[in-house]
């Protein structure tokens, strides 16, 4: 009997400014087909969308293409591959892309009001919002100014997932954007919420560390894709090709109105 396994190049997809997941797919041998299965060694869901192409074999799981695997997942199955016509070879061959969270959630808590992400009695202005001209076309992200070491407090508790803090250039272009600095928290409901243009080693929390609502978790600077100091904050789905980035209300003032912040807007945090 012969049996040929084909693997082409793996791609990882990135989308925005944070990186690739560190993602392994391999296989076991059985009688008349193999065993498929992923590993992930991320602190988050990882998504991946396989591309197969089989010859004399059938999949397990039949049309299906999308997975979702759970976070420090060492073996997880996919599926697995049998012989269709046992008296003839059989193969496969396999791409696929992978991205940050679980591209299957369509429900998530829409209804939540974030704090605003800095000091309590202090104010800033938003500088570019929600599908801003510059760099947030078809984003729901918002630019706070924001002078370089400010505090940056978390809008919404949750587990920190990954930090970048080791860049220290900058420009104006978006040739930068490898260079930006971030922390992202993932939320209960499967969201994330990224902080970034943080400065050099500006994190205060580390991998796998849980955060809550209203706490210090990095300080602000002007690194990456930047044309002065400010804080990026971006929430969003995983997806592929583009995240699905969420409009969110924070609470303004003394905490009593919850609102979508504005362009050219200036907000107080007094709570």
């Amino acid at each position: 009997m012969k049996r040929i396994l084909i693997i082409t190049t793996l791609f990882l997809s990135t989308t925005s400014a944070l990186k690739a997941q560190t993602i392994k797919i391999f296989y076991e041998v059985k009688a008349m087909g193999y065993i498929i299965y992923a590993s992930s060694n991320e602190l988050y869901p990882v998504s991946i969308s396989l591309d197969m192409q089989l010859s004399n074999l059938t999949f397990s799981e039949g049309e299906k293409k999308v997975f979702v695997l759970p976070p420090k997942s060492e073996k997880f199955k996919i599926g697995e591959f049998s012989a269709i016509d046992r008296g003839h070879g059989y193969k496969f061959s396999y791409k696929y892309i992978s991205t940050l969270g679980d591209v299957t959630i369509t429900h998530y808590d829409n209804s939540f009001d974030y704090d605003l992400p800095f000091q309590k009695g202090k104010s800033y202005n938003v500088y570019q919002g929600y599908h801003g001209a510059f760099s947030h076309q078809d984003e729901n992200s918002l630019d706070f100014v924001m002078p370089e070491g400010t505090e940056v407090f978390a809008a919404r508790g949750g587990i920190v997932v990954q930090v970048v803090q080791n860049n220290s250039e900058s420009c104006s272009t978006e040739e930068c954007k490898k260079y930006n600095n971030y922390i992202t928290v993932m939320h209960s409901d499967g969201s994330f919420a990224t902080y970034a243009h943080i400065k050099y080693h500006g994190s205060i929390y580390i991998l796998g560390d849980s955060v809550k609502r209203g706490e210090a978790i990095a300080y602000s600077g002007n690194v990456g894709w930047s044309t002065g100091p400010h804080l990026h904050f971006v929430c969003f789905l995983g997806a592929f090709g583009k995240w699905n980035t969420l409009a969110t209300k924070f609470r303004i003032d003394k905490g009593a109105e919850s609102i979508f912040l504005k362009e050219r807007n200036t907000y107080l945090r007094d709570y």
